[in-house]
C-alpha cells in the first residue's frame, strides 16, 4: 500500500485529473498510464519511479482516464488516447493560465500493462503521435493469453468471443456481457465491445500475442518513429507459461526501426506484473536504472 506521496492534482479536462507526483514540476515531463483497474498510485513503483525522474530533472504525472479503475470496461483505446492528448494539450498550453505559468516542453509516456496499449496506439494509430519525444512499455502483456489463466483455453474465450460479436452485428456492442463472463476477467461490468477488442485473436487491443506475426506488428511498432524502451516482466504472472518471453520481444523489436529501439530494453529478472510485492529485491532497481538511462539518451 502506498501511503503519504505529495503532489498536485490538475483537472486536465472537464471530470478528468491527472497527479503530479512530489510537485516537481519540471518542463520534461513523464506521463504514466495504468492499466486495466488501475487509479491513482495503485502501481506500487510509482513513488520511486518518481523519486528516480526527479534526480535527472523530469517530472512525473499520472493520468486519470474515464478508462480508470473499472471504466475500462466501457471504455476503448480511441477515447483514452484522446484523452491523452487533452492532457498533453494541457500540460503545453502557453496562454499564461496555468496554475504555475509553467508550459511542458518534452513529453514521454509510459504505460503499464494495457498502459503500453495505450501507448503503442497513441503513436502507432492516433494521429497525435508528435506531440511525444518517446515511449515505455513496462509489462506489456497480450489479454487474450492472460485470459487463458482463468477460462482454461482459447476454444472457452472464443465462445464469449462469439457471443459479443453477435451483440455486436445486431448493433449492441454496448451491451454488458453476462456476469459470468465478467467475473472471470477481473469482476467489471464490461461490453460486448470492449470484450470483443480486447479477447479476440487481433483484435482492436490485441498487439502483444506471442501468436502474432511481423506484418501484425508492423501496423504497430513498425509506425514507431521515437524512441521505444521495452521492460517486460520476467516473471510476470499474467504471462502463461507456453509464451517465450525472449522470443516474444525479439518481435517486438524485429518490427520496430533499430534507430528508435532502446538498447536498455530487457527482459526485467524475477519481476512480477506491476514489479510490486513478490519480485526480485533487484527487479525495482533495475527497472529505475533503465528507464533513467533511457530518458538521459534522449
Amino acid at each position: 500500500m502506498i501511503s503519504g506521496v505529495s503532489g498536485s492534482f490538475y483537472e486536465y479536462a472537464p471530470r478528468l485529473m491527472a497527479f503530479e507526483l512530489n510537485n516537481f514540476k519540471s518542463k520534461n515531463v513523464v506521463i504514466f498510464i495504468g492499466g486495466l483497474g488501475d487509479g491513482f498510485l495503485t502501481v506500487p513503483y510509482l513513488p520511486k519511479l518518481a523519486d528516480e525522474l526527479n534526480s535527472i530533472g523530469w517530472s512525473l504525472i499520472q493520468i486519470g482516464l474515464t478508462s480508470s479503475n473499472i471504466g475500462w470496461g466501457t471504455g476503448s483505446l480511441d477515447r483514452d488516447s484522446s484523452e491523452i492528448n487533452q492532457l498533453i494539450d494541457f500540460l503545453k498550453k502557453d496562454d499564461g493560465s496555468k496554475v504555475n505559468g509553467l508550459t511542458r516542453e518534452n513529453i514521454v509516456l509510459m504505460g503499464h500493462s494495457t498502459g503500453c496499449q495505450n501507448s503503442l496506439h497513441f503513436i502507432s494509430k492516433s494521429g497525435f503521435g508528435e506531440k511525444i519525444n518517446g515511449l515505455i512499455l513496462q509489462a506489456s502483456v497480450c489479454d487474450r493469453e492472460a485470459m487463458t489463466l482463468s477460462f482454461g483455453s482459447f476454444e472457452k474465450i472464443d465462445e464469449t468471443v462469439n457471443f459479443a460479436k453477435d451483440l455486436i452485428a445486431k448493433n449492441e456492442g454496448t451491451e454488458i456481457m453476462p456476469r459470468k463472463y465478467c467475473e472471470l476477467f477481473f469482476g467489471v461490468p464490461i461490453n460486448a465491445n470492449r470484450w470483443a477488442s480486447l479477447a479476440s485473436e487481433r483484435g482492436a487491443d490485441d498487439f502483444f500475442g506471442s501468436y502474432l506475426t511481423l506484418e501484425d506488428h508492423k501496423k504497430t511498432f513498425g509506425k514507431v518513429n521515437k524512441p521505444l524502451l521495452v521492460l517486460f516482466s520476467g516473471s510476470d504472472e499474467y504471462v502463461p507459461e507456453f509464451i517465450n518471453k525472449e522470443k516474444l520481444v525479439e518481435g517486438f523489436k524485429e518490427a520496430t526501426d533499430p534507430k528508435y529501439w532502446s538498447p536498455y530494453s530487457k527482459i526485467v529478472d524475477g519481476a512480477l506484473h506491476n514489479i510490486g510485492p513478490g519480485s526480485k529485491e533487484t527487479s525495482v532497481p533495475i527497472m529505475l536504472e533503465s528507464v533513467s538511462s533511457f530518458i538521459k539518451s534522449l
